[in-house]
């Protein structure tokens, strides 16, 4: 397709819900000065599903509206992307202050916290937690979906559907693609490795000494004016504002980074007039809760499962999401609409289920690490 106004348009209105969320913040006091900001947000039809949402230690200094506006934005995101990609889960986010690190005292009030949710909130790791983190505090409550005891890494699952929406936007092998990622982190070293692996040309940033200089991948310093095809932001939230935004020499920006856009309104009319297609995280960064949704609806499958054919599907769930979006909004007279985007995809229920249907006999299997007895847990009607 020619990555213009239309398309853009199209896919800067998926990264907001068709109609505002109710969303709610509870702030919970912690140890040693921290606080737990728990924000919750459903739509009409999401109020007897689950929240789900990963827990991020913030450090750093906030933009305006502090941990409390970053917790409800980084919520609705969460939403919309359990909405797009139909994972049975309603958004949640919860963002901790005032600790520079997650500890054991943390870690033991942090599962008090999810206790009091009784099963209606569960979480996952996020900036600045580790799966390390997330395996403790699964030995402290039930309420946590991060893959633990599992071959499956939710950060690997993210690296391969940032790789679907590539596939889909550039319409088929990235081989010959010239991108840039932004960010070699847990996410942001695989997509790397696994883009040049397919035969991309891969210019990777980060502020870390060393962590840029990944086999197959050249690192740059000056990486604002690098002449590529798709600009991968797998960093911070907030780092492309108008004036980046003017200065990107890309035909995308396709990355995981959560609430990439500052100053969104202006930044995608810049991003638009400039030809640049903008797909939004929540649809691109999808794989850690396509993950958690089958760990919570298909136990059994998921335990027995190779990784790599959950990798595969979740490839694939996030390219046919985004082909949808993008064929939305090159044949309509008029920009896709987020409600179009939120039918149903062709083969309906939620993604856990949808794996288990899909989930192939023939295939090598990994010896189960509990009893394959566990019933799934039957999902809501959708």
């Amino acid at each position: 397709m020619n990555p213009g106004h239309e398309a853009n348009t199209a896919c800067a209105r998926a990264g907001r819900a068709p109609a505002a969320p109710d969303i709610r913040v509870s702030r919970f006091r912690g140890p040693a000065g921290s606080m737990l900001h728990v924000a919750l947000a459903r739509g009409a039809r999401d109020e007897s599903l689950p929240a789900n949402g990963g827990l991020r230690l913030a450090t750093g200094r906030f933009a305006g509206g502090g941990p409390c506006r970053l917790s409800r934005r980084l919520a609705a995101e969460m939403l919309l992307k359990h909405q797009l990609h139909r994972t049975g889960f309603s958004g949640a986010k919860l963002v901790l202050t005032g600790a520079r690190a997650v500890d054991d005292e943390l870690l033991a009030w942090t599962a008090a916290v999810l206790d009091q949710y009784a099963g209606t909130l569960y979480t996952g790791a996020d900036m600045g937690v580790t799966a390390h983190d997330m395996a403790r505090l699964a030995c402290l409550t039930p309420y946590v979906l991060n893959a633990v005891g599992s071959p499956v890494e939710p950060h690997v699952s993210t690296a391969f559907g940032v790789l679907g929406a590539l596939e889909a936007w550039s319409g088929g092998p990235v081989a010959g693609l010239r991108v840039l990622v932004h960010g070699a982190g847990k996410v942001g070293a695989v997509l790397a490795a696994e883009l040049a692996a397919a035969g991309a040309t891969v210019l990777v940033h980060d502020s870390a000494p060393g962590a840029a200089e990944i086999p197959g991948c050249l690192p740059v310093r000056d990486w604002a004016a690098a002449e590529v095809d798709v600009f991968m932001p797998c960093s911070a939230s907030d780092l492309i504002g108008p004036a980046l935004a003017r200065r990107l020499s890309c035909g995308a920006v396709i990355g995981s980074a959560n609430a990439v856009l500052a100053d969104e309104a202006a930044t995608l009319r810049v991003l638009a007039d400039r030809g640049i297609v903008y797909l939004p995280t929540p649809l691109v960064n999808a794989g850690a809760v396509i993950v958690d949704s089958i760990e919570y609806y298909a136990p059994a499958a998921f335990r027995t499962a190779d990784p790599e054919h959950v990798y595969a599907f979740v490839t694939s769930t996030v390219r046919e999401s985004v082909a949808r979006l993008l064929a939305e909004a090159d044949t309509a007279e008029a920009p896709a609409t987020p409600t179009a985007l939120l039918r149903p995809p062709p083969e309906p229920g939620y993604c856990g289920p949808r794996f288990a249907r899909s989930f192939p006999a023939e295939l090598p299997h990994r010896p189960p690490g509990e009893p394959a007895s566990d019933a799934a847990r039957t999902p809501p009607s959708p």
